[in-house]
């Protein structure tokens, strides 16, 4: 049986958690240094292609990038991972409700912190082929990152309590968007599909409500036609969950064990975490 350690514990800790964290870090570090490499490889290329050619080979460099962090994390597994399996019934209309309540907090928290910074909002992708755009900016990340974060990394961590398996999952996912006010946004919901993964048994609802705000972000940059599309995903969707829930409610249950910050204690995971900070920091201010 797998343990859990108390809040209080003085106990050292163990390689089984070390090698978990530092796996989990190593696989983020290698995420970002596959995407740049690629990015810096194929740019250049990508330029003098037409809109769509440039597409399908930005939508292979996503993959190969998303890949090699998947091989390093499968090579030496230290747990279970969370499984494509069926949902635990009843879940799902309150799990969304907490999932677009925390990813609308963290947008409008990243938009003001924007403000402050003087940045733009975002990048305009009006004119690229629309369903090749979606194919690589919403459907793509949602399902290899969940198979990532929320399925490998979590699952990983999750032997030292589920608040340490979500939280440990959700910073270094953060840390990966590049500036802070991405990385704000992208924390709020790390640890929204954290929870989702963590209460379900399963990476269905995370990867379904990712794919929901990839396709809401990307209709906001390419603008959505016909103009109903957006505020029926935004707020229509939400409200009939509500309707749902409102008719059988079901609270989240509570995450129990460690907290993040025994991950700090990890050194591995500690200078990975310092190295996507300094990272971020970089992006945001230069």
């Amino acid at each position: 049986m797998k343990r859990t350690l108390s809040k209080q514990t003085t106990e050292p800790l163990t390689h089984e958690l070390q090698r978990a964290a530092a796996l989990c870090g190593l696989a983020a570090l290698v995420y970002l240094a596959a995407d740049s490499a690629l990015s810096g490889l194929l740019g250049p290329s990508v330029d003098s292609l037409s809109p769509a050619a440039g597409e399908l080979v930005a939508l292979g460099k996503n993959l190969l990038a998303l890949a090699a962090p998947l091989l390093v994390a499968l090579a030496s597994p230290p747990g279970a991972p969370v499984l494509l399996k069926r949902p635990r019934r009843g879940m799902l209309p309150a799990l969304f409700l907490v999932f677009w309540a925390l990813t609308m907090v963290g947008n409008l928290a990243s938009t003001g912190l924007r403000a402050v910074l003087g940045e733009a909002a975002g990048v305009q992708l009006a004119g690229t082929p629309a369903g090749l755009l979606w194919l690589r900016l919403a459907l793509v990340p949602a399902v290899g990152e969940e198979l990532l974060f929320r399925g490998l990394m979590q699952g990983y961590l999750r032997p030292w309590g589920g608040r340490a398996a979500v939280w440990g999952q959700a910073v270094l996912f953060a840390l990966l968007h590049g500036e802070a006010p991405a990385c704000l946004s992208a924390l709020l919901s790390g640890l929204a599909l954290g929870l989702c993964a963590e209460t379900s048994g399963s990476l269905w609802p995370g990867m379904a409500f990712h794919l929901y705000n990839n396709t809401l972000a990307l209709l906001g940059q390419t603008g959505a036609d016909p103009a109903w599309v957006q505020p029926l995903l935004l707020f229509g969707l939400p409200a009939a969950a509500l309707a749902v829930w409102a008719m059988k409610p079901k609270l989240v249950p509570r995450l129990h064990g460690n907290g993040a910050g025994i991950l700090v204690r990890c050194p591995g995971y500690g200078l990975a975490a310092a190295l996507l900070a300094v990272q971020m920091l970089h992006a945001t201010f230069t």
